[in-house]
């Protein structure tokens, strides 16, 4: 014989995502909070899940995860941009695909994939949107990725720029020096 629950008894769901949230606080606190990037990175990322309605499918909670674990699997601290270029080439490989290694949380005790709710198809979107931001990224067009306007190029950036060398750059007899000396060695 069951007895009805009273009626200022709390939601048993909302009151173990209410806890689950609580967890993910502690661990965000504990492992992302000191990365260098990683805060700035998942902001960004924040963004783009706003603005763009492809990456809008990606759960909070597992774009936190990833960001942490591509970040501090890094050998050393990373730049803004390059912990933005590491975490869209991850995304790119296809971690998010379904039958790609799972994301799993490290906040419950039983083994749970972080992208579980999320559906193949936004899976394989935000793959693809992942390698398009990358491809701009390698063009510097990271504007477009960020939402903004490029920014005005100065011309002291321009005259640094690598450019490519061409066969009559090079002045004749150029690096047969040090070839000699190998030679006679």
């Amino acid at each position: 014989v069951s007895e009805k629950d009273p009626p200022d008894v709390l939601n048993k769901k909302k009151c173990l995502d209410y806890l689950a949230a609580l967890r993910h606080a502690k661990w965000f606190q504990a492992r992302a909070n000191g990365l260098q990037s990683c805060v700035i990175i998942i902001r960004v990322l924040r963004d783009l899940c706003q603005r763009v309605p492809t990456w809008g499918r990606l759960p909070g909670w597992a774009m936190e995860l990833l960001v942490e674990k591509v970040i501090s699997s890094a050998t050393g601290p990373l730049s803004p941009g390059e912990a933005m270029r590491r975490v869209l080439e991850c995304i790119s490989t296809g971690i998010l695909l379904p039958d790609g290694p799972a994301l799993m949380d490290p906040c419950e005790k039983e083994p749970t994939d972080a992208l579980e709710n999320m559906k193949p198809q936004a899976r394989q979107d935000i793959t693809a949107s992942a390698q398009h931001a990358l491809r701009l990224l390698a063009f510097r067009q990271i504007h477009k990725v960020l939402g903004m306007e490029s920014l005005p190029t100065s011309k002291a950036s321009a005259r640094n720029r690598k450019r490519r060398r061409d066969v009559s750059d090079t002045g004749e007899g150029e690096g047969e020096g040090k070839k000699d000396k190998k030679d006679d060695a």
